[in-house]
């Protein structure tokens, strides 16, 4: 008999990073994959295959307090939101398996946190709504990262399309049709700390008027993707492919590319590719390409230059469990 097991979804933003930060909507969607978590029969141990991490209740209970590793403590908070109780029986263990790669920008952590707190609810029958998966999701995620703007784990949660202005939520978009993408990892960490370090500087330098003007451009372009999302066919596409295009010359404008995403979004343009641009906080991390028909021959030539690349589809809905 196969084990429970509990989906979350990876995301991208696809238009808005940086700007996002000073008030402007960002454009984000799903992945079609994400992390799932197995549910074997155990006693509540938290385990992570890829990291080697393989924690048993006695640790993750001590709480914020103890020496447990960040993401048992995390999980601990994600617990404790959902009302299980200090020394529960625990009937499974929670066996979690990324099908993204982590720390990439791609939503890893925000998607763990979501299907473990699936995972949690349904091992101790717990009636929780999506506002109380969300709310446990945000509770591990703030262990996770201090303050997180509540963008991946709602994504993570809610699938789709959306456009996230910072303070005011997530607001879905309807689209036409779910839209294949590929995505590569540049090879280089992602510097999300550093990059709003950076951009925070331009904007408080001399040219900071030119700056916030270029937000303003920024703005428009999520404006048009979010059109053409809803639009979908060949024009739509079209007009997302071109909105990226220009997304990413500003980013490069903003000092948050480097030259492997420059690179990576050269050689998708070579090949035919709509639109190529960084996604989340840039300096390294992974870049997507809107390529209909010609997805292959992207994910080819990037793998051929060193670059490791998936495809998927983004904006689909899922099942979130399955027996």
């Amino acid at each position: 008999m196969t084990s429970p097991a509990f989906h979350a979804f990876g995301k991208v933003i696809l238009l808005g990073e940086h700007a996002v930060v000073y008030g402007c909507p960002a454009l984000v969607a799903a992945l079609s994959t994400g992390v799932t978590v197995e549910t074997p029969p155990g006693i509540g141990r938290l385990r992570v295959p890829a990291w080697d991490l393989d924690v048993p209740p006695s640790v993750y209970e001590g709480g914020e307090d103890s020496s447990a590793p960040t993401v048992a403590k995390a999980f601990a908070a994600l617990e404790a939101r959902l009302g299980v109780q200090p020394g529960a029986r625990r009937p499974v263990d929670y066996v979690v398996r990324f099908a993204v790669p982590t720390g990439a920008g791609l939503g890893s952590s925000a998607a763990m946190a979501v299907a473990l707190a699936r995972a949690v609810a349904a091992s101790h029958g717990i009636a929780a709504s999506m506002t109380d998966i969300e709310e446990a999701a945000m509770a591990s995620e703030t262990v996770v990262h201090g303050r997180p703007s509540g963008l991946d784990h709602t994504v993570s949660a809610r699938g789709g399309f959306g456009v996230f202005v910072r303070g005011q939520g997530l607001s879905p978009v309807v689209a036409h049709d779910p839209i294949p993408l590929v995505i590569g990892h540049t090879g280089r960490a992602r510097d999300t700390k550093g990059r709003v370090a950076r951009v925070a500087e331009l904007v408080a330098g001399p040219d900071g008027a030119a700056v916030r003007a270029r937000f303003d451009q920024i703005r428009a372009l999520v404006e048009r993707g979010r059109a053409a999302v809803e639009l979908g066919g060949p024009a739509g596409l079209t007009a997302l492919g071109e909105a990226m295009r220009e997304n990413q010359r500003h980013l490069e404008a903003l000092e948050v590319s480097c030259p492997e995403i420059e690179t990576m979004c050269r050689i998708a343009d070579e090949v035919g590719a709509l639109g190529a641009k960084l996604t989340g906080g840039g300096g390294g991390g992974c870049v997507i390409a809107l390529a209909p028909g010609r997805e292959e021959i992207v994910k080819k030539v990037w793998e051929r230059k060193g670059f490791a690349t998936f495809i998927t589809e983004i904006g689909a809905r899922q099942k979130v469990s399955s027996t």
